[in-house]
């Protein structure tokens, strides 16, 4: 038995389920480019807590009477991507952080 993305209605095997507005329902999103679109592709939104302030990851869902075996698990290329991009949020925070110190020591 397969579910419908909120966002698409395209039916799937393997949604993420999450809460995506001021609403606080659940939703079942794709984990293509509808929950990047909601999350910033991080399970958390970790470092977009600005841009996507109602997003709250709830685990994913997964059919299992769906022919052969599907898997949940992210792949180890998506979280080795997702650490260098987080690292490099960070340090771009840190960077931005500096200047604004050294701006407001040169006043």
């Amino acid at each position: 038995m397969t579910k419908s993305c909120t966002l698409c209605s395209t039916p799937r095997d393997i949604l993420i389920r999450c809460q995506i507005d001021d609403t606080q329902k659940w939703h079942f999103v794709c984990p293509g480019s509808c929950w990047k679109s909601v999350s910033g592709g991080v399970e958390d939104a970790k470092g977009f807590e600005g841009k996507y302030p109602h997003y709250k990851y709830g685990g994913m869902w997964k059919d299992r009477s769906a022919d052969g075996p599907i898997s949940a698990k992210k792949p180890r290329k998506v979280k080795e991507r997702q650490k260098e991009e987080m690292k490099k949020r960070e340090e771009g925070k840190a960077e931005s952080q500096e200047e604004g110190s050294v701006k407001e020591d040169s006043e």
